[in-house]
């Protein structure tokens, strides 16, 4: 069984670490720029730095609504409930059958022999 974790959405949790490192690369990227052309990164005219490719197809993605986990567990809940019931009612089932052959194994048994 798994076990519990802290962050509800391990995956949201990865999306904020890259997107952390993504702007401390930017960062360093800027920087180094700024010294390898010394006037070109304190003119103001420079493009910004572009999102990759792969960030922006991700950003489309984000607007998915998701179920909470509360929703799944509530699904899984009534899952659960149902597939109880089913299982008790097959008990059920089970035991009236069986007493349906025993009683005639009974009759059967008890019953005179008038072929004999």
């Amino acid at each position: 069984m798994p076990s519990n974790r802290n962050d509800p959405d391990p995956l949201e949790a990865r999306r904020r670490h890259l997107a952390e490192r993504e702007r401390l690369l930017s960062e360093e990227r800027r920087r180094l720029t700024e010294q390898l052309q010394p006037g070109a990164g304190s003119a103001g005219h420079a493009k910004p730095a572009e999102p990759p490719v792969w960030r922006m197809e991700e950003d489309g993605r984000q607007h998915r609504v998701t179920e909470s986990p509360r929703a799944r567990k509530r699904n899984l809940a009534r899952q659960t409930r149902r597939d109880m019931i089913v299982v008790f009612g097959l008990i059920i089932l089970f035991l009236i059958v069986l007493f349906i052959v025993l009683w005639v194994a009974y009759v059967h048994n008890t019953a005179p022999n008038n072929g004999a």
